[in-house]
C-alpha cells in the first residue's frame, strides 16, 4: 500500500491545531490557517554571508586507504556583508580523507576577534589532468585580494569542488549570531597560487 506524504503532513497538521487550540480554532476555516497546519513545507531560503580565500603552500600525503592528506593555511582574507578579515596562518588544517572534507581554521575578523570554524563536507575532481602552471609571481604580502584572484590565479583543469557544512566557534558579541545559525557553501580550489576560494551562505 503506498503512502501519500501529503496526506500525512496535512493530517498531522490538523491534530496539531486540535491539541493546541480550541475546537473552535482548529475549526477555522482554511484561508486563516497557517501553512504548517495545511501541510504545506515552507521554503528555505539562502543569503550570502561571506567568502574566504584561504592560500596553501604545503600538501603532506599519507598513502593510506583511502588517501589522507594534511594541508595548513598559510593564510588568507575573509569578505562579505556579514564578516570581513583574515585567516590567521597555520591555526589548523584540512584533514582531507578521500572524497571527504573536514577543516578546522581560525579566522581573524576585522575587529580582532577570533573565529573557529570547522569545515565538513565532500570533494569531486572535475576534468582531466591539469597541465603545468606556467611560473608566476607570487602574492605580496598585503596585496589586495582583487589583484591577486585578477592577476591569474591559474584555474586548475583537474578542479576540486567541494559542498560543505560549515559550524562556527565566536566570542561572545559582535559575532555571536554564528553560532547560531546553520550554513551551507561550496568551494573551488585553484593553483597558481595554490588557494581555495569557500564561499558561505546563511540558511533563512
Amino acid at each position: 500500500m503506498s503512502i501519500d506524504r501529503r496526506s500525512i503532513l496535512v493530517a498531522a497538521g490538523g491534530l496539531s491545531a486540535a491539541v493546541a487550540g480550541s475546537g473552535a480554532e482548529a475549526a477555522a476555516p482554511r484561508g486563516n490557517m497557517s501553512a504548517a497546519s495545511r501541510g504545506e513545507i515552507p521554503e528555505i531560503g539562502l543569503k550570502w554571508a561571506f567568502t574566504v580565500i584561504i592560500f596553501f603552500k604545503d600538501r603532506y600525503v599519507i598513502q593510506s586507504r583511502p588517501t589522507r592528506a594534511y594541508v595548513p593555511p598559510h593564510g588568507g582574507e575573509v569578505f562579505g556583508p556579514r564578516l570581513n578579515g583574515t585567516v590567521v596562518p597555520f591555526s589548523g588544517a584540512d584533514y582531507a580523507r578521500g572524497g571527504g572534507l573536514e577543516a578546522h581554521y581560525v579566522l581573524k575578523a576585522d575587529d580582532g576577534q577570533l573565529i573557529y570554524i570547522k569545515n565538513l563536507g565532500f570533494m569531486k575532481r572535475i576534468g582531466p589532468p591539469a597541465p603545468p602552471a606556467p611560473p608566476r609571481a607570487k602574492p605580496a604580502p598585503g596585496q589586495p585580494l582583487n589583484q591577486i584572484l585578477a592577476g591569474g590565479g591559474t584555474p586548475n583543469n583537474d578542479l576540486l569542488r567541494m559542498r560543505i557544512a560549515p559550524t562556527f566557534d565566536p566570542p561572545k558579541g559582535k559575532h555571536e549570531w554564528m553560532g547560531k545559525t546553520v550554513f551551507i557553501g561550496h568551494g573551488a580550489r585553484h593553483i597558481d597560487p595554490d588557494h581555495t576560494v569557500f564561499t558561505y551562505y546563511e540558511v533563512l
